[in-house]
């Protein structure tokens, strides 16, 4: 049995060897840094039924331990025809993926003296002077004034009182006026919709409660403002091109589009066409990749690769530096490692927007920390995108993952899962 899985693992190796050789990635056989090829294959057995089952289309996972792949698995199809094999370098729409690299990018203007976490956002946007409060969401009372101004760490930790559309947020007044302007349209300039979405009442006070929100979208313009740069062009010149990560931009180049997964959801119509997919169509989002838009929104915007997002997410285990380039100092890095919410928001906070599945977890700027239930300590760092992308690293074992598909919205929390398997697979 161990042989034949061995050669199953051996064989997807060198089936992807090519390409990841061509990212520098090393890879090695798992027994080598101390995990088991036989029970890594568990993560097949568990997300094979995924595809068979018609809950997704295609999954790519990839497995790092430091600078070396050590496992990765795939299946599906990411063509509206089922005809085109999901492959290692297929770029997918990474939507909150992004949220943890706007916020590295606002942390390095942070360490070079030209932002401040403690500064108020009226300072580089006048038009959040005065934010008023709808309670809860419910605009049937009066509102409020906000006691306390939103700062720019505020923004970082979502606990700014901005919130999300209905279709991520709680459904409640204010989260229905996100809904009418629509923040993540292609077809406004990133000024003309943050400046839409400062004339929306907050959904609690600053400070006091973690409410998942376009915040890091703010914080773009925030960042466009200070360096006089298109955010893209920012992140490509202090992020993407020190690191090596080609293929991550917020439009990808005409020459590459043949390696974007097309973007599927759940079928609405549920009558039985012969010969159709009873599980998926397009989704209307599909194009995201390869269209040029209006503006970059740093809070979903970005398309990525597993083995780009894999140096992003080394960058964060190596204190902010990889293969000898220093992007963030390791002081700097360390805040994206450790929690940042307010003690005003409680014990936990992020219970709050997510309810008691959240109850273990904290965020720092940029990332969520998975805590131990009963030391409290952080098991591993993660975050995940609406398209069900997600990531995970552990700075004890040095053991990270990414997984991708291409299925909104946001359907199967299975990060936990993978991460206990994974942990199971130690020698």
């Amino acid at each position: 049995m161990f042989s034949a899985l061995r050669f199953v693992f051996v064989f997807l190796l060198l089936l992807t060897a090519s390409r990841s050789l061509a990212d520098n990635l090393k890879i090695t056989p798992p027994e080598e840094v101390g995990y088991s090829s036989e029970k890594l294959m568990a993560l097949k057995d568990m997300l094979d039924p995924y595809i068979e089952g018609g809950k997704l289309p295609n999954y790519l996972l990839s497995i790092f331990h430091e600078d070396k792949k050590i496992f990765e698995i795939m299946n599906g199809t990411t063509d509206f025809e089922f005809k085109k094999p999901i492959r290692n370098d297929d770029i997918f729409w990474i939507a909150s993926m992004a949220k943890p690299i706007t916020s590295l990018a606002a942390l390095q203007l942070v360490e070079r003296g030209e932002l401040d976490l403690n500064d108020p956002i009226d300072k580089y946007l006048p038009y959040f002077s005065n934010p008023l409060v709808a309670v809860d969401g419910n605009m049937a009372s009066e509102l409020k004034p906000a006691n306390n101004k939103i700062l720019v760490k505020n923004l970082l930790t979502h606990t700014s009182g901005l919130t999300y559309g209905s279709t991520i947020a709680k459904e409640n007044d204010v989260s229905n006026l996100y809904d009418d302007i629509n923040p993540m349209s292609p077809f406004r300039t990133l000024s003309d919709t943050v400046s839409l979405i400062s004339e929306l009442p907050l959904i609690a006070e600053p400070n006091t409660e973690f409410n998942y929100s376009v915040g890091v979208l703010v914080l773009g313009l925030i960042i466009e403002d200070i360096t006089g740069m298109r955010l893209g062009d920012y992140l490509e010149a202090n992020i993407f091109k020190p690191l090596g990560m080609k293929d991550t931009a917020f439009d990808i180049e005409a020459s590459k589009h043949d390696r974007v997964a097309a973007l599927f959801q759940a079928k609405r119509v549920t009558v039985q066409v012969p010969g159709e997919n009873l599980s998926y169509e397009p989704s209307p989002l599909t194009e995201w990749c390869k269209n040029k838009k209006m503006a970059d929104h740093g809070g979903e915007g970005l398309c990525s690769t597993a083995a780009d997002y894999h140096k992003f997410i080394q960058l964060l285990m190596n204190k902010g530096e990889l293969n000898g380039t220093r992007i963030l100092s390791e002081e700097y890095t360390n805040l994206m490692l450790t929690n940042q919410m307010p003690a005003e928001a409680g014990e936990a906070p992020l219970t709050n927007f997510f309810g008691p599945v959240a109850k273990n977890l904290q965020f720092s700027y940029g990332v969520g920390i998975s805590l131990d239930k009963e030391t409290q300590l952080p098991r591993y760092y993660w975050w995940a995108g609406a398209a069900n992308t997600f990531f995970w690293f552990d700075t004890k074992t040095r053991l990270n993952g990414v997984f991708m598909t291409h299925h909104f919205p946001v359907l199967y929390n299975i990060i936990d899962q993978l991460y206990e398997v994974t942990e199971q697979s130690k020698l």
